[in-house]
């Protein structure tokens, strides 16, 4: 796997030595994982990653997505396919599923580590600003005006915080930093000040670059009450934060990771039908609230677009009764 080594050497100035897996580690392995990947490991930042590279060419998505959780599960780190040829809508279907992979000369996509980087564009060349924050970005801003300060704190600091690599909060920071969010400052540590100190303010300046957690919408008859993995959402939620009546469907909140858990052990079967809503989110539906519930701005940004004014009126009272 040297070209990975080389790849990420040139492209973005990672330094990385791989190794091949313990005897011990082996041993834990299946034969199925043991003899299908070719498996070496690494540490960035002090978490370890996995770079797995599949023997063969009969592989799809979703067989990569179920034994990436096995590898993961086994060997206590995160998992990287090493993919040399991908076509375009196998590296869609890869990202939207958050399967990480690299393809040494295009693309290293870790979202466990809220990394995407791409050497398609030059490396001299100043980042574009997009219309919107990434997800990451959003869950930095979101952190910092829900659950405790980042202002000021150092960017190594930062990814102890939010149990990611320092290059990755580099990256969050910069792209704050593009639309004027943040202003970096200091010489050795490298600090985030956000432009505007009163977190009301914030939420008014960035809540139009930032976008819905929902990915995806589906319907289920398993009941979800008092399931740990599903959070309330939707106008469950929003009956919870304001005077509108809680609506005859319950609805909740799981990440894509959670669906397949909660899929393997009690039969889920989400479909288009279902006494029950459940919304796929992009990151953890509770990551920012103090109780079991979907934190007011995500579902705020999740439903903004409701055209029911019953709703529109209940999003601003949520949003004047946040203690900001």
């Amino acid at each position: 796997m040297l070209n990975i080594q080389r790849y990420l050497q040139e492209s973005f100035g990672l330094s990385i030595r791989l190794s091949p897996l313990e005897e011990a580690e082996q041993r834990r392995l299946p034969l199925y994982l043991k003899g299908g990947y070719e498996i070496q490991k690494t540490e960035l930042d002090k978490i370890k990653l996995l770079f797995a590279r599949p023997k063969g060419s009969d592989f799809t998505p979703s067989q990569l997505e179920k034994q990436q959780l096995q590898l993961k599960e086994i060997l206590r780190g995160t998992v990287v396919f090493v993919l040399e040829n991908l076509e375009p809508y196998f590296r869609k279907r890869l990202v939207e599923n958050r399967i990480a992979f690299c393809q040494p000369g295009k693309q290293l996509y870790v979202p466990e580590l809220l990394v995407n980087l791409s050497d398609l564009r030059s490396p001299n060349k100043a980042e574009p600003k997009g219309a919107t924050l990434g997800y990451p970005a959003q869950c930095a801003v979101l952190y910092h005006l829900l659950v405790g300060p980042i202002e000021g704190m150092p960017l190594g600091e930062v990814a102890k915080l939010f149990i990611t690599s320092a290059m990755s909060v580099s990256r969050i920071a910069k792209e704050l930093e593009q639309h004027n969010i943040i202003t970096i400052q200091g010489t050795k540590e490298k600090q985030m000040h956000f432009v505007l100190r009163a977190k009301r303010q914030i939420w008014e300046s960035v809540q139009e670059l930032m976008v819905s957690p929902v990915k995806k919408v589906f319907y289920t008859d398993y009941p979800l009450n008092g399931e740990p993995l599903a959070v309330p959402s939707y106008d469950s939620a929003l009956a919870k934060y304001s005077e509108l009546s809680e609506g005859s469907q319950p609805a909740y909140a799981i990440t894509r990771n959670q669906v397949d858990q909660l899929d393997e052990s009690k039969a889920l079967q989400l479909g288009q039908y279902g006494r029950s809503r459940v919304e796929i989110w992009a990151y953890g539906p509770s990551a920012f609230s103090k109780s079991h519930i979907v934190d007011p701005l995500s579902l705020y940004l999740s439903m903004r677009n409701e055209e029911d004014e019953r709703i529109k009126i209940a999003l601003e009272q949520m949003i004047d009764n946040i203690q900001w």
